[in-house]
């Protein structure tokens, strides 16, 4: 359980700077290389989250679902326009030994990297749909694929309320949306003016048989993913 030390009145921020200008990455190793004690707070569209330093190492987060720092940091590397607000001082301890910021920063960072990649091709307010038409007669279809093929449904849902929906981390999410699209199962539109239809953005291969006509073998198979946080 997360404890926190503070004593008085809540201290005003000590540094305070734009996203836009530093990175998180930036900030922490600045804090960690002068060896800071207090927490750092991101908030930018839809996150506002902590993260707590001792003595230069991180001690504790607190990000939305995240349930470990590096999952916590990764979710606050991901955030490119907002503001971060640094107050010496307070103290905030997960139970867990400290970490060191340069290590988790090495653990994020090529995730972070292909978080911004995948957003290219999947943007999180395009809109997904099941594709009328299977690219060939004989569709094989992985576990992790079905569970997001079955969330999306016969509806269409945004890219982020399937990824909420599903409860996997983005990264590994929008990878599988991103292969389904490159499969031809499912059709990623544009999110278009209310009553309009949004512009296919999906580079599909060319179609193949009808729906009615199509036989889908469902080849279930065991795919393991790594995490991508610490």
């Amino acid at each position: 359980m997360s404890q926190m030390q503070t004593s008085g009145e809540a201290p005003a921020a000590s540094l305070v700077g734009s996203l836009g200008i530093f990175t998180l990455s930036d900030i922490l190793s600045m804090l960690a290389d002068t060896g800071q004690t207090g927490e750092l707070q991101v908030v930018g569209s839809g996150v506002d989250g902590r993260v707590w330093l001792d003595g230069g190492e991180l001690s504790n987060a607190h990000v939305g679902a995240a349930t470990t720092i590096g999952q916590a940091v990764f979710e606050l590397a991901c955030v490119t326009e907002g503001w971060f607000y640094f107050t010496a001082g307070l103290v905030s301890s997960s139970g867990q030994p400290k970490v060191p910021v340069a290590a988790v920063l090495d653990e994020v960072r090529p995730q972070v990297e292909e978080w911004h990649e995948l957003r290219t091709v999947v943007p999180l307010d395009a809109i997904v749909r099941l594709s009328p038409n299977p690219p060939g007669d004989d569709v094989q279809i992985r576990g992790d694929q079905w569970k997001v093929l079955t969330t999306i449904g016969n509806g269409g849902h945004s890219v982020r309320t399937v990824l909420d929906s599903i409860g996997s981390d983005q990264v590994t999410g929008m990878r599988t949306l991103r292969d389904l699209a490159e499969a031809g199962l499912i059709i990623l539109e544009a999110a278009g003016a209310e009553g309009s239809e949004g512009a296919d953005i999906t580079h599909l291969p060319a179609g193949g048989a009808s729906a009615s006509a199509a036989t889908m073998s469902t080849a279930v198979s065991d795919v393991a993913v790594s995490p991508p946080y610490a």
